[in-house]
């Protein structure tokens, strides 16, 4: 089914509700599902002039012959339902200015899997943000930024922790499917990229295969030290940021796209942000993105440990060996082939646990 189609039938769906729109525009960037921005044709009671329009099939939008069921669109609607409740850091605490939340969820409708969601208007992500503007944002607001974004997920694993989220953990098990597909597509990916860079990968395949299987015991886990609800699907694409940010004297980001959300290692959060910015300087010199990496781990800092920080390195590692290795366009043959070595050599180090192999280097912030 086309896009316009599907907006054809949204706008059908909620033409007698409060979410009524005159007009909806089709927003890239959703791989899942389809995403549109809608003018209310009249406005919310306290202002609100147009939402964002989140619609779920049982495939992903950008490929029809893709299946996913949408058991992932509930877990969603739980989650944010649940982060109503969730009592978000102060801007002061971790970062003076920033502040970070999750959109509103004005309605959803489970017969047709149709998100109703708060607008951040003007907005962008962060990957996009800095790779269009490299230079637009200051050392000291990047790492503001990493400060409030590492001190709100801090929080947030903490929150989830407690006893009176018992309940979300057991709903939150039940993405049994994305929970396995992000193993899958991670850690079994790991050993299988052996054969796609021999050379470079032949020597560590024993350690990946240790690792592999160390991370599958992790799986759906929510008890212990580093373990619980994770949002998943943690990263620069899903965190949105205003676009005039530079000149605005507050800023607040959003973290979207909660479907991924299951039980499991913190360090997936964690490295997933990192090996991202860590990416945005090897391939397209841009410093913001170390800048954001320092930040980020002085706000998780109250729950950082020598092995929750040799956990993230090791999940900053295979990232960079599948995902920096596998995205069409971002650099060249040579750049590929180094964010491999990288990768290969975060996830051996980290394995080996050689704290001083990353002391002064850009993921020594972990350990310091």
């Amino acid at each position: 089914m086309s896009s316009n189609n599907i907006s054809t039938e949204i706008s059908q769906e909620i033409s007698q509700t409060p979410y009524a729109c005159s007009s909806l525009t089709h927003l890239s960037g959703g791989t899942a599902n389809f995403v549109y921005r809608g003018i209310l044709t009249h406005p919310l009671q306290d202002g609100t002039t147009t939402v964002i329009i989140k619609h779920g099939k049982d495939y992903i939008a950008s490929n029809q012959d893709f299946k996913l069921p949408t058991e992932r669109c509930v877990i969603e609607e739980t989650i944010l339902n649940a982060m109503g409740d969730y009592p978000a850091p102060q801007n002061n605490e971790y970062a003076e200015h920033v502040s970070v939340k999750t959109p509103h969820l004005f309605h959803f409708n489970r017969e047709t899997n149709t998100q109703i969601l708060e607008d951040l208007p003007d907005a962008m992500d962060l990957k996009s943000f800095f790779s269009a503007s490299p230079t637009g944002i200051s050392e000291s607001h990047a790492g503001s930024i990493g400060q409030a974004l590492g001190g709100w997920l801090s929080s947030f694993h903490s929150w989830t922790a407690e006893e009176k989220q018992s309940n979300l953990a057991v709903e939150m098990e039940k993405n049994k499917l994305m929970q396995d597909l992000k193993f899958s597509i991670n850690y079994e990916s790991l050993v299988q990229m052996v054969d796609k860079y021999p050379a470079l990968l032949k020597e560590s395949k024993d350690v990946f295969e240790k690792v592999r299987d160390s991370a599958a015991k992790e799986v759906g886990r929510k008890d212990g030290d580093g373990f619980g609800i994770i949002h998943g699907d943690f990263w620069s694409g899903n965190v949105l940021i205003p676009k005039n940010v530079a000149n605005a004297p507050n800023t607040t980001l959003f973290i979207i796209d909660w479907e991924l959300c299951h039980c499991g290692a913190r360090a997936l959060d964690l490295g997933q942000m990192i090996a991202e910015l860590y990416m945005l300087k090897h391939f397209k010199d841009i410093d913001p993105g170390l800048w954001v990496i320092q930040g980020f781990a002085q706000g998780y800092h109250e729950q950082l440990n020598e092995d929750l920080a040799f956990r993230i390195v090791i999940h900053v590692g295979v990232h960079l060996v599948f995902w920096g290795s596998t995205i069409p366009g971002w650099g060249t043959e040579e750049q590929v082939e180094e964010v491999v070595k990288i990768g290969r050599d975060f996830v051996v180090k980290g394995w080996e646990k050689e704290k001083a192999w990353f002391e002064g280097g850009p993921l020594g912030c972990l350990f310091s």
